[in-house]
């Protein structure tokens, strides 16, 4: 799961990283026996001068009205009295219940409070449904609407940040191919399938949970259990996260005691996933689309090829997987829009069709923009969209994607500005709803057929289930598949069986690097992933902040609503309605 809206196991990579550079004797401008000894230079020089500067800052003489002429001159009544005004300042202004501090904006998580540990005990919450209801446990019935900086909306809310689910027309109009076999998806019998969603922010398995729903067992899907994984202290998220399990029997919480994640921690939560002829499918908090093929696809590929460690779904929003996207043809145009406000009326949509496409009179001014500017421009409003260029592929040549693949640089691709950058985030994330809404979802399936050695390492075969046979064609799973070639790759939504989880225990804190990469490499056993399970990822922790100021997740919400939520459990928005939208 990914703190704030962020990749925790590449952050936890990318700061290992910092800390080597900073201790090489290499990244300095003068020559020291170490690096220790440079920094013990600087601090010497620093304490001399700021000695220096102290004492001329004593000399400087204070106004008349002063009952002191230097501040040389203060004493311990005079320290007192700056004590008491300032006391008495803060309660004033900074105080929420004074008459001041109640105009401010009501406070929002932080990325890094979001992110933060939360210790429960052991616990496996089993519930009860609750009677039909007409929308799902949202904001409205939880937190009335706050204004937050962080997060606003573009559905045409009141002032109060109220919503009438009633008042649109939602009717289901998407067509979605399916690589479905005929007759259906028939979930594998003799195997458990249990979906583990890192958690640690409500507003994104607000959404994520109506996609759960349609994938449960009880519901004709794969899924038998679905289990929340918790890691987050936001005491709102997790009361909110409750009453969400006390709706549906199949899901549970599942905490550990001693599991003291602070910050970019993740391996612990992996001690719970260790039973035999178990898949588990782990998957963060913040996946705002799952394809309806996606998760039985994944599940019929891990059964089909036991010598991978694990499977991965194809990620929409990853560095490796997106490139592979933009040179399949998969990505368009997309840029943020040109204008300083809205040029539509707040609704609940997420067809693009319906937007103006890139004004042709500013186009030549963004052909000359430099790269920097492209790859990570400024938010031009709260709540704007990425609007479309042309369908030609030429002008991808001006987009955030086209700029970064002319010139990528010696970045290791993982942590490279595809990771970093919001606008690669949001272009690639526009190009999927798009996809979708041409019914164009195989355009994102490339790859060949997984072609390992009969006796390829793999699994003890008494703790997994083969692939199903079937009476004169082959086995599903495996059609199509990408081969990292032991590159770290994310960790978003994989399946992996139980018992190579048990084998390889403790999983380091890192546990991105060790699924996806280190085990893989130890072991001989490769990390693939299957291209034909799509699945949207909304950001990493240094797309988060600028990523929120789009009108993407109220797009994922709407596209929810309309393919994937029941009627019963419908979804809200969150937020007071963003500036300058109007009805």
């Amino acid at each position: 799961m990914k703190p704030g809206g962020e990749d925790v196991g590449a952050a936890a990579r990318l700061m290992s990283k910092e800390d080597n550079h900073i201790a090489s004797r290499d990244n300095f401008d003068f020559d020291y026996d170490n690096a220790n000894d440079a920094y013990s230079y600087r601090a010497d020089q620093y304490q001399s001068s700021s000695r220096r500067i102290w004492h001329r800052v004593q000399a400087i003489p204070l106004p008349n009205w002063l009952p002191i002429r230097k501040l040389n001159q203060l004493n311990l009544r005079h320290l007192v009295f700056v004590f008491v005004v300032s006391l008495i300042i803060t309660i004033l202004i900074v105080n929420p219940y004074s008459p001041y501090g109640r105009i401010q904006a009501s406070p929002t998580p932080t990325a890094a409070q979001t992110s933060s540990a939360y210790t429960p005990t052991w616990t496996s919450v089993t519930s009860t449904p609750t009677p039909t209801a007409t929308e799902s446990p949202d904001a409205t019935e939880t937190n009335e609407p706050k204004h937050s900086d962080e997060f606003c909306t573009t559905w045409p809310v009141d002032e109060d940040g109220g919503y009438d689910l009633h008042a649109f027309d939602r009717s289901n109009k998407v067509e979605s191919y399916s690589i479905a076999p005929q007759g259906g998806w028939q979930k594998p019998e003799g195997v458990k399938i249990i979906g583990m969603v890192f958690f640690g922010r409500k507003r994104y398995v607000d959404i994520l949970d109506c996609y759960l729903q349609q994938n449960l067992a009880s519901n004709g899907g794969y899924l038998d259990e679905v289990w929340f994984m918790i890691h987050t202290e936001e005491k709102e998220d997790i009361k909110w996260l409750n009453r969400l399990v006390n709706t549906t029997e199949d899901y549970k919480i599942i905490g550990q005691a001693n599991c003291k994640t602070n910050g970019p921690k993740y391996g612990c939560l992996w001690r719970s996933a260790t039973e035999d002829k178990t898949i588990y499918i782990k998957l963060d908090d913040d996946i705002v689309y799952i394809h309806q093929d996606a998760i039985p696809q994944l599940v019929h590929t891990r059964l089909a090829v036991p010598h991978a460690f694990g499977v991965s779904a194809h990620l929409v929003n990853s560095p490796i997987t997106g490139m592979e996207q933009f040179h399949h043809n998969v990505i368009y145009p997309f840029v943020p829009d040109p204008n300083r406000k809205p040029g539509h009326n707040a609704s609940e949509t997420w067809r693009l069709s319906e937007l103006d496409r890139y004004p042709s009179n500013k186009q030549k001014t963004l052909t000359k923009e430099a790269d920097n500017k492209i790859m990570f421009p400024k938010v031009p409003y709260r709540g704007h969209p990425f609007v479309l260029l042309s369908e030609d592929n030429f002008d991808l040549l001006h987009t955030s994607m086209g700029r970064y693949d002319q010139a990528p640089g010696g970045d290791f691709i993982a942590f490279s500005p595809v990771w970093k950058s919001w606008a690669m985030a949001a272009q690639q994330q526009y190009s999927l709803l798009y996809n979708l809404e041409k019914n164009q979802i195989s355009r994102y399936f490339f790859g060949r057929p997984a072609a390992y050695l009969a006796n390829a390492k793999g699994p003890d075969p008494d703790t997994i289930i083969a692939a199903p046979e079937r009476e004169g064609q082959p086995v599903l799973g495996g059609e199509q598949v990408f081969d990292t070639q032991f590159r770290r790759y994310n960790l978003n939504f994989v399946a992996v069986w139980g018992s190579d989880i048990k084998n390889h225990l403790p999983i380091a804190d890192d546990d991105e690097d060790a699924i996806t990469k280190s085990i893989p490499k130890k072991t001989g056993r490769p990390f693939i992933i299957d291209t034909r399970a799509v699945v949207g990822h909304f950001s990493f922790f240094t797309q988060a902040t600028e990523i929120r100021q789009t009108d993407l997740l109220d797009r994922w919400r709407a596209f929810a609503n309309e393919a994937v939520c029941k009627p019963d459990n419908l979804k809200k928005p969150w937020d007071l309605r963003c500036p300058k939208f109007e009805d």
